[in-house]
């Protein structure tokens, strides 16, 4: 065997388990995606919880001040994280914005039901 196919076959031996160990860090952030999902899951249903106490109470569903206070602790923890604290507070706004929109139409549902 010739040095140039002893460094083709290492090349493509190297290929291989590049694409290998891409395959199981892909299988990594599937596994993560999926409890993200179940997260953002149960994260709804409390929020939907605190809506619904909310609403049977007459209070805001929105309170600017708990907001201000949940974006500065994670703009905090981002940088723990050594997260961007841009994305993060960006992704968590998505969250809140969802969170607020299903309190309302839970709200809506319950307030046009009849008694």
């Amino acid at each position: 065997m010739t040095t140039g196919q002893r460094t083709n076959r290492a090349r493509r031996y190297a290929h291989r388990m590049a694409v290998h160990r891409i395959d199981e860090l892909r299988s990594d952030i599937d596994e993560i995606n999926e409890r993200l999902l179940e997260l953002i899951a149960e994260r709804q249903q409390v929020s939907l919880a605190i809506g619904a106490i909310k609403a049977e109470h007459g209070l805001p569903l929105y309170s600017h001040e708990r907001e201000a206070q949940l974006l500065e602790k994670f703009r905090a923890d981002a940088v723990r994280y050594d997260l961007d604290p841009d994305y993060v507070e960006e992704l968590m706004n998505v969250v809140l914005r969802h969170s607020r929109a299903a309190q309302r139409k839970r709200a809506d549902a319950n307030h046009d039901a009849p008694s």
